[in-house]
């Protein structure tokens, strides 16, 4: 999975030289914590709810709302925002801006191409869709957690086992535990819920360690 297959190619911007105020009632209207200030495709930077915050208490302190609300729409883009944000390409990995986004602790990040052209914009939240996709978590089914030795052929083998009871391997994700010698690997599968039943028991007398077992409906559960 690629960055261009969960970005946002339908974006709103800013130009710096448009005011702090018309960034907020922006953000405000379209239900965004975040804008990318461009100059036509070029992106210059981008201003997000945290750099206003930033920068109105250190303005804010004797003021009232009304000097405030002045302030603000005095004050140009280009003063406030973050310039030559982090980005990334349309072809890097998700992996790749899942890291960035975690490491750098921020909620978006510009994507940009070969050509230095904004085409987009990924999220925390589109992040989240994926893991929700490659969890396969809005597909009914049962979802099983075994705790495995970290050598080859130890998933395969436990594969072969689902397979022979004829149920379709929706998902399967592996953990490593704090021992890194085990890994806990969660696999969601459909199919038959006898059939389901029969393979987990015969996981449990081959010697597979389940961790947890349940049924999941697809749906938001709270």
């Amino acid at each position: 999975m690629l960055v261009k297959d969960w970005m946002t190619t339908e974006l709103i911007t800013i130009e710096p030289d448009d005011t702090v105020l018309d960034a907020l009632h922006v953000m405000r209207e379209n239900r965004l914590r975040r804008i990318p200030v461009a100059k036509g495709k070029k992106l210059l930077g981008i201003i997000t709810e945290k750099d206003i915050k930033t920068f109105s208490p250190s303005k804010a302190s004797t003021l009232d709302i009304y000097e405030m609300h002045n302030i603000l729409a005095d004050t140009l883009v280009k003063d406030v925002m973050t310039k030559n944000p982090i980005n990334v390409a349309p072809d890097d990995p998700i992996e790749k801006a899942a890291l960035i986004l975690r490491d750098k602790r921020i909620g978006g990040l510009p994507v940009v191409d070969e050509n230095g052209d904004l085409v987009g914009i990924i999220t925390a939240i589109d992040v989240f869709d994926v893991f929700v996709e490659a969890m396969g978590m809005r597909i009914p089914g049962a979802r099983i957690s075994i705790v495995l030795d970290d050598r080859p052929g130890a998933i395969a083998e436990m594969a072969k086992i689902i397979k022979q009871h004829e149920l379709n391997i929706i998902s399967l994700a592996t953990f490593f535990l704090k021992d890194q010698s085990m890994r806990d690997v969660v696999i969601r599968v459909s199919g038959d819920d006898v059939k389901i039943k029969s393979a987990v028991e015969e996981l449990k007398s081959t010697g597979y360690n389940i961790s947890s077992f349940m049924y999941m409906t697809g749906k938001t559960e709270v």
